[in-house]
């Protein structure tokens, strides 16, 4: 029997659990969160759409204790501070992951993270810290979404379907991320080459940052990212459930990849039953690589205090 943990409630905990209920992949998933009455209301609700899901599933408002006999967990709890500062945000989610991450460990826990709880690369650093296990089972949800969003943008932009764009942000799963045109491809064709041969133009940094702010506009907008980030970390809990070994733009931790140490950014990699198999560094331009190291440092430094 496949279980799911996640831990906080909130609308990204919510969401990833209602996907992953339509998807079928686990017959149990059990929440942890600190708001007793918020975490009743979210199992209260999954649990009355139990007749639309593939299978039985069992929804479980349960403690540190029951998180840590599940297969995977998703980690989801996050404070956002006013002003919307990475930094700040780091150090009070930090402060939370610090305290429970040795509890889910003390519990039993021998499964593979999910870090969603931003800023995620540097949570997902800590949550490696803190709890022990090898890096490969701890898998930052990165820049997976983003790079939805870019081949969304693109997609758009240039009248094709979504189906038939390849792109991927890399970086940091924030403002210092970028899209690396030289591995961009429309209808299998080199993207500076579709420019050509279409006759169209592309204000490329244009494109790159509305990709960036496409998450400020659902947060500010909505109060939080949804749909996007939910089926986003089911993809990555599918590759790991079922050990597809997929290639997915996640946050993993580097030890030299791209000249990069010690530190979680993303890049993509090959995700299977272990977490991370394989950190596939791509064929960047000299441009390109100085942003990638520029990002990976922007992530080093919300991660101070991490012991």
């Amino acid at each position: 029997m496949a279980r799911l943990g996640i831990i906080g409630a909130g609308h990204v905990g919510e969401i990833v659990a209602y996907t992953a209920a339509l998807r079928g992949g686990y017959n149990e998933i059990v929440f942890y969160d600190i708001n007793d009455k918020r975490l009743d209301g979210v199992v209260s609700d999954l649990q009355d759409a139990n007749r639309f899901y593939p299978h039985d599933t069992a929804f479980i408002a349960g403690t540190i204790g029951d998180v840590a006999k599940a297969d995977h967990i998703v980690i989801a709890s996050g404070r956002i501070p006013e002003n919307a500062q990475r930094r700040d945000e780091f150090k009070n989610n930090h402060e939370d992951v610090k305290d429970y991450i040795p509890k889910i460990m003390a519990a039993g826990f021998d499964g593979v993270f999910v870090v969603v709880t931003n800023p995620c690369d540097a949570i997902a650093y800590a949550v490696w810290k803190y709890s022990g296990l090898d890096a490969s089972r701890v898998i930052g949800s990165g820049t997976a979404l983003d790079s939805e969003r870019s081949q969304t943008i693109l997609a758009r932009t240039y009248g094709v379907s979504v189906h038939s764009v390849n792109s991927m942000m890399l970086g940091e799963h924030g403002d210092s991320q970028f899209l690396p045109y030289s591995q961009v491809t429309i209808n299998h064709v080199p993207f500076d080459q579709f420019l050509k041969e279409n006759h169209v133009t592309a204000d490329k940094e244009a494109i790159e940052e509305s990709v960036v702010y496409r998450g400020h506009r659902a947060f500010f907008g909505k109060g939080s990212t949804q749909y996007g980030i939910a089926n986003t970390v089911n993809d990555i809990l599918d590759a790991v459930h079922f050990d597809s070994k997929e290639s997915l733009q996640v946050s993993a931790l580097h030890s030299g990849e791209y000249g990069v140490n010690d530190v979680y950014v993303s890049t993509p990699c090959v995700i299977g039953k272990n977490g991370v198999e394989k950190i596939i560094t791509l064929n960047l331009t000299d441009e390109e690589l100085e942003k990638y190291r520029k990002s990976a440092e922007t992530v080093r430094s919300y991660q101070t205090g991490v012991e």
